[in-house]
């Protein structure tokens, strides 16, 4: 009888059908299949059919996700960059580019982008951007985040031309005045965010509230004080807002707390004004479906705030922060603990009347509200952390340091 003839050359990839080795490689990050493309050629096949199948963000720095490519842009790797969009050109729907060179390298080998983000180091001319423009070209962008230190409002009109976009983002564009909002078609977007964006100008922006009847998210921070201080009064003017800052490090008078207070759909708030007991009372109760709400300056706020911020968002508050809160007292944060069970991250600032018993307490409030649920309260910016203070409390600054079973105390 003859012997079976075994076949040495046989790897797992013959064993397993598509399916299979589909189910396995979904639980693999993107980065590390590229790293393993040269293995063979029957598993280049298989990765790269693989690959084409889903989707694929591309990115330059930062924290690589799980179906993300972190590809880095230079003299030295735009020939990669190059070929790797040629290979997987059709799964990738979120890429960066920072100079005309790669912009027309994603035009020619990514048809499905959804998202661009433009970082140009210098800005080019309109003229160069004409053949880019979203009019003729990446027909399926939605969102796109402009971060170009020195790009100018007509190259701005000049490739969004009059696409409906969804996402708009501005960030460190120090040459823009604001002007390209008025040729830009805002009738569909639901997000708009402008950073550190100096020299903005209140008569460009503020006419185009107008036309913001959509948004849902909406960022404005670190731009002309009197952007800010004005837009305060129309925000009711987006009245489907769930996501809203407005903030810069300049403190901002609150003229009136009503129109935020229409705001009924909001689920984020971080607002640098300055609000007074009566405002959060207002606010608390119109805006109840927060459940982050972030406010740097609490100057204006006293202990009776405390009791309608409990009330009206204790059952949903996950975070909050309060800073310059100089009138809180250990009541005040045991309280806001015991009021809200949900708090995962709670920020108390600028408070001088804070007492080494607080930790103990504030561990006690969260076993007794919700057992199990870990807090982190953030201590850090009081007389708690104070030098001239620990030296007369020194024979209790030990025990501040417990380690409690629910509680994170930050000091």
């Amino acid at each position: 009888m003859l012997a079976a003839e075994v076949n040495n050359d046989r790897t797992i990839l013959d064993y397993l059908n598509e399916d299979c080795w589909r189910a396995v490689l979904q639980y693999v990050p993107v980065q590390d299949l590229i790293r393993t493309e040269r293995a063979s050629r029957q598993w280049q096949a298989v990765l790269l059919t693989y690959l084409r199948g889903i989707h694929i963000t591309i990115v330059e720095r930062g924290e690589v996700h799980h179906n993300t490519l972190k590809l880095t842009l230079s003299e030295d790797t735009i020939e990669s960059f190059e070929i790797w969009t040629q290979k997987l050109g059709s799964s990738v729907v979120d890429t960066y580019c920072n100079s005309l060179e790669s912009l027309a390298i994603i035009k020619e080998n990514c048809p499905n982008i959804n998202a661009l983000k433009l970082q140009f180091s210098e800005s080019p001319a309109p003229e160069q951007l004409l053949p880019f423009n979203l009019r003729e070209n990446f027909k399926f962008v939605q969102q796109v985040y402009f971060s170009c230190y020195n790009i100018s409002d007509p190259c701005v009109s000049e490739f969004l031309a009059d696409r409906a976009l969804q996402e708009l983002e501005f960030y460190s564009c120090h040459a823009m005045t604001g002007l390209c909002f008025n040729t830009i078609n805002l009738s569909n977007l639901k997000s708009l965010v402008i950073d550190y964006c100096r020299i903005m100008e209140p008569k460009y922006i503020l006419p185009v509230i107008d036309r913001l009847g959509e948004l849902t998210k909406l960022k404005v921070a670190t731009v002309p004080y009197e952007i800010l201080e004005e837009m305060q009064m129309v925000l009711d003017k987006m009245p489907k807002l769930e996501w809203l800052e407005l903030f810069d490090d300049l403190r901002m008078s609150c003229h009136t707390s009503e129109p935020l207070s229409r705001l009924t759909r909001l689920k984020h708030l971080k607002i640098s004004c300055q609000l007074g007991d009566c405002d959060v009372e207002a606010v608390t109760r119109n805006c109840q479906e927060l459940t982050t709400l972030d406010l740097p300056d609490c100057q204006g706020m006293t202990s009776e705030s405390v009791e309608p911020l409990c009330r009206n968002l204790g059952a949903r508050l996950t975070s909050l922060y309060l800073g310059t809160f100089y009138e809180a007292e250990d009541d005040d944060v045991v309280a806001i603990i015991r009021g809200c069970p949900q708090l995962t991250l709670l920020f108390i600032g600028g408070s001088g009347s804070l007492t080494p018993a607080l930790p103990a307490r504030a561990a006690a409030a969260r076993r007794a509200a919700s057992p199990g649920r870990r807090l982190t309260l953030d201590l850090a910016y009081t007389n708690l952390t104070d030098h001239c203070y620990l030296e007369e409390v020194k024979d209790q600054y030990e025990e501040m340091k417990t380690e409690y079973e629910d509680l994170t105390v930050v000091l």
